[in-house]
Parts: structure tokens; C-alpha cells; sequence
């Protein structure tokens, strides 16, 4: 749109996205829910895709809506998907909304401080629950140490340090954002993977304590995931940056917090 001197005028951005949107957004999650992307290690149900698009949704739809449209999603999917969604209602939590939450937390400066204590109740899922915390009062056997702490810290170390200098709370932030490709690739990988670091272990802990692992099967799924969480934070980018990127070109006016 240009005015009659030629000057481009730029369309003002929605503070929150459209309802419709959101709906149909959560609707689309919903149903990913019906696709496994990876299995739970040791058996009894499955990852979903509708976890990436979760993640996927504060991009698109600011935080507020992107938030609201997982909620939407892991409700549909807790219905049509139970052997993704094992904790029924828990799960629509655990697997839908955390992701988005935590993205969300990650990708504006705005939320640090949620994103700071995302990062700790990480940590203390990572370190304690359940081994140590309720521990052997539990049934709980204590498991290999230094093997067991070090694992768990590939998980909570780099979000939390990333959240706390200047990476998260001032570098991330502008990359993701940024108008050049290849530094937004970059901050929104950044993101996503520092949001899918702090989803890890309050989304798998509980599934420890309800089904009594063993030292040696905790073990097992912190190994079995430290390839597959930075994986699908690639893919999730290789995915969200052109549809970003579509959607600026697209004519709609834009979401307040929406990176396109």
C-alpha cells in the first residue's frame, strides 16, 4: 500500500491474532497428534507430531495465541490420539502446551523471567525427580553416578546458560527477528532448541515416577533422546522459517508478537 507521494505504508500490526486463526491452528495440532515421530523409550505410547507444531504456534500467532492454539490442539488430540496423550488431560500440559510455552518464554525479551524459571524447574526435574526426589522413600534405586548427572545436564545446562548471558537475553532475540535469512535460521533454531531443552524433562519425569524406572531404563532415555531433541529442533526450523517468510509476504496483517 503507498500513499500519493509513492511512500510504502506499512500495515499495523495486530496486537493478538485473529481467533480464527487460532482456532484453526489448534485444530491443525490437534490432529497431528495421530502421527508418532518417535517412541517412548521402554514402550506405552509415543512422541506426536503435534508436538513441533506446538512449538511452532508462538511464532506464528505471538505467544498469547500460539499458547491458547496448543491448548485447542492437545485437547483434540488427547481425544482422537490417547496413545499419544497416556496422562489424558496431564498430557494436554505436558506434551501441547509446555512446547509452545517455553518457545514462546524463550523467543521475546519481554518473558525472561518465565523463561528463567521454566529453566530451573528443568534443572530440578533433571537433578532430582525421581531418583533422588522422592528417591528410595519411592521405591527408587539411586542411579550411576557420575553417568547419570552428567546425561541430565546435556538437558538442563545449555538452556539455562543461554537464558542467563547475553545469548538468550539479547543475541537469540535479535537473530530471530532479523530481516537477513540466515541469522533468523539461526536465532529461531536457537530457540526452538533452547525451548525443546526446557520442555524435556518436566514433559518425560512424570512418565519416570508413574511407571517406577529403573536406574538403568532413565538412563536408557536420556541417551536415546540426545540426538532426537536437537534433530527435531532442525527440523522445526528447516519448516518454520519459509512459512514465516511466506506468511510476511502473504498481505495479512501481522501479529504483534508474531516473527513474520
Amino acid at each position: 500500500m503507498s500513499n500519493q507521494a509513492g511512500t510504502k505504508v506499512m500495515k499495523p500490526a495486530r496486537r493478538n491474532a485473529p481467533i480464527a486463526w487460532i482456532t484453526l491452528y489448534g485444530a491443525l495440532t490437534g490432529v497431528m497428534a495421530l502421527v508418532p515421530i518417535f517412541p517412548y523409550v521402554g514402550g506405552g505410547g509415543y512422541v506426536p507430531l503435534l508436538v513441533p507444531f506446538a512449538a511452532i504456534a508462538p511464532l506464528l500467532l505471538g505467544t498469547a495465541g500460539g499458547i491458547l492454539a496448543a491448548i485447542i490442539g492437545g485437547f483434540i488430540g488427547m481425544f482422537i490420539a490417547p496413545a499419544g496423550f497416556p496422562l489424558q488431560v496431564v498430557d494436554v500440559l505436558l506434551t501441547a502446551v509446555l512446547p509452545a510455552v517455553a518457545v514462546g518464554a524463550v523467543i521475546h525479551r519481554r518473558y525472561f523471567i518465565w523463561a528463567l524459571l521454566l529453566s530451573l524447574l528443568n534443572a530440578a526435574f533433571a537433578i532430582f525427580f525421581p531418583f533422588y526426589l522422592p528417591g528410595a522413600a519411592a521405591g527408587f534405586q539411586a542411579p550411576p553416578e557420575p553417568v547419570f548427572s552428567l546425561l541430565s545436564a546435556y538437558y538442563w545446562a545449555p538452556p539455562l546458560i543461554v537464558i542467563l548471558t547475553p545469548i538468550g537475553r539479547r543475541w537469540l532475540p535479535q537473530l530471530a527477528q532479523s530481516e537477513d535469512r540466515r541469522q533468523k535460521y539461526l536465532g529461531i533454531f536457537l530457540a526452538i532448541l533452547t525451548g525443546l531443552f526446557i520442555w524435556f524433562n518436566p514433559w518425560s519425569r512424570p512418565y519416570w515416577y508413574i511407571l517406577k524406572y529403573a536406574p538403568s531404563l532413565g538412563v536408557a532415555t536420556l541417551i536415546g533422546y540426545t540426538w532426537w531433541v536437537p534433530t527435531l529442533a532442525l527440523v522445526i526450523t528447516i519448516i518454520a522459517v519459509p512459512l514465516l517468510e511466506a506468511l510476511s509476504r502473504s498481505g495479512l496483517p501481522k501479529v504483534e508478537e508474531g516473527l513474520w
